[in-house]
């Protein structure tokens, strides 16, 4: 068969004997002179001619492909049968893993029930790359199939951060018990103008209204006290308030807590149309590419379900949530941030972050001490309490301040913010956007997050007792956090003897021996009178 060059070049060469002869009438002479030049018939030459009057292009004279016209050759009722099945059957089937095997599974079944010839593969594949294109052509003469990819241009830092939420594809395990805890979700906010992530947020709960807050205070914020709790070294400036907060609408977007503090820092919110994922393409293609490099991990489950049995996750989950939170935090700042990016023509991020930075520093917070703690809270969650006799009552938990013995004699309600991963601390309001610090009722309690209160909550009811008390939540909290610590020390253990022999120890051994070995924590006896200090008078 002849080549696509070989066919348009032939065409030109006949186009170049009628293209002189006009619209005129053509003599007998001419068509036998032309059919000379041409190697064909002379009536060939009056075929030709009419086909390159109707439309005076050398294409019009390409040669035909040989064979059979093209047309069905199909029983009428077969071609009804991949009809149905085509048009009406497959659309409503939206979940199949192999549509094109399926799709020749039900037109042999139906044509088996309805007596008739079953076609070949090949036809009903043909049959449905019909259909396929034909739909394609319906969406593109839709309003939105105008809408080109990498149209939204965005020429300064802070002037549009998307954040989105996604489920992790990867498996982690409790830091208690190593056993498999989930997929975490994970939320991240990006800079479009920079492709720089201003801040993320990982955890294995649902995101919700606090996620959004936590999520925009390390945004703002500066990282450094971050890195340092996670035990991680990167070099992370980008920070500041976002002019326009994009995102999608989903209800923990439209909280009272997001919005208020949004109308107290000038901050305005933009939501996507609904329908319509392609504004939010920066965020997704973020997403994806973190997804993609989350599948080296141990644990992973990919993003197809189709692969997910074949990779076994559960048997090779490892990784905690401080762990993941780690590991995010090293690739996107170090590797990330520090690699060409096809959307910023080749520029790593970190490097456009740096020629642009200047026009976002007016958006960062004063230097007021003060400042990045007003922020803070502006952005945390919300609850409501009324002041009772002793305190206040907040994830059954007692709080107490001395304003609260004038406050209860009016059984006065207040608006509380709390952070969810120090629970020590609350923060009430007072009138005129102002907030008083409130502590534990018991100063001796220790700093918990609300995570290590619900994991409590939820061991505590696993053994059957209904009523709770904050003794039990701290007490069960203790306990949990010293399962950490063994556990951490049996696995250091273990791989520190697994250095020193030169190959693998049994697990057993190491934990027995890290159990003989753990120091003995000091018990804190909560039903006891206080002691009080001796303290020197002024």
């Amino acid at each position: 068969m002849a080549s696509i060059e070989e066919r348009a070049a032939r065409a030109a060469k006949i186009a170049s004997v009628p293209r002189p002869l006009g619209n005129g009438v053509l003599s007998r002479q001419q068509a036998e002179r032309a059919a000379q030049l041409l190697g064909v018939h002379c009536t060939a030459v009056y075929r030709l001619r009419r086909r390159f009057l109707a439309d005076p292009v050398a294409s019009t004279l390409e040669p035909r492909q040989p064979g059979r016209a093209t047309g069905g050759r199909l029983d009428a009722a077969v071609e009804c049968v991949i009809d149905e099945a085509v048009h009406e059957w497959l659309p409503d089937q939206r979940h199949l893993a192999h549509p094109a095997t399926d799709l020749v599974l039900e037109v042999k079944r139906r044509c088996s029930v309805a007596g008739l010839s079953p076609p070949s593969r090949s036809t009903i594949a043909r049959r449905w790359l019909s259909y396929r294109e034909q739909d394609a052509l319906a969406r593109a003469a839709l309003p939105n199939a105008a809408v080109a990819p990498g149209t939204f241009q965005v020429r300064h830092p802070l002037d549009i951060v998307q954040v989105d939420h996604t489920q992790a594809d990867i498996l982690l395990v409790s830091e208690l018990d190593g056993q498999i805890i989930g997929r975490p979700w994970l939320s991240v906010a990006l800079d479009v103008a920079t492709r720089c992530v201003l801040g993320f947020y990982v955890a294995m709960e649902r995101p919700g209204t606090a996620t959004v807050s936590l999520l925009l205070s390390r945004v703002v914020l500066r990282k450094e006290p971050w890195l340092e709790r996670l035990g991680v070294e990167a070099d992370w400036p980008m920070r500041g308030i976002p002019r326009t907060l994009h995102l999608d609408n989903a209800a923990e977007f439209k909280s009272r807590a997001l919005r208020s503090g949004c109308r107290e820092y000038g901050i305005e919110l933009m939501y996507r149309p609904v329908g319509k994922p392609h504004f939010g393409g920066h965020i997704e293609r973020l997403n994806r590419t973190l997804m993609e490099r989350v599948r080296g991990l141990p644990g992973s489950t990919g993003s197809s379900v189709k692969g997910r049995k074949a990779r076994q996750a559960e048997k090779t989950a490892s990784l905690t949530l401080k762990q993941f939170e780690q590991w995010l935090a090293v690739e996107i700042g170090r590797r990330y941030h520090c690699s060409p990016h096809r959307g910023l023509l080749g520029l790593q991020p970190a490097q456009k972050w740096q020629e642009t930075w200047r026009a976002a520093d007016s958006r960062c917070l004063p230097t007021q001490p003060d400042a990045e703690l007003k922020f803070l809270i502006r952005f945390l969650p919300v609850a409501s309490r009324t002041i009772q006799r002793d305190g206040l009552k907040l994830f059954l938990i007692r709080y107490w301040h001395p304003l609260f013995a004038a406050w209860r004699e009016t059984r006065r309600s207040v608006t509380i913010r709390y952070h969810p991963e120090d629970l020590s601390r609350i923060f009430v309001s007072a009138g005129r956007g102002s907030f008083v610090e409130v502590r534990y009722a018991d100063l001796r309690r220790p700093p918990i997050s609300l995570f290590e209160q619900r994991a409590a909550l939820r061991a505590i009811r696993a053994r059957g007792q209904r009523a709770v008390s904050e003794r039990e939540i701290f007490e069960t909290v203790e306990q949990q956090r010293q399962l950490v610590v063994t556990s951490q020390r049996a696995t250091r253990a273990r791989r520190r003897m697994a250095r020193q022999a030169g190959g693998l120890v049994p697990k057993s051994s190491i934990e027995d021996l890290s159990l003989t070995e753990q120091r003995q924590v000091e018990q804190v006896n909560y039903d006891a009178p206080v002691t009080a200090y001796d303290v020197e008078q002024w």
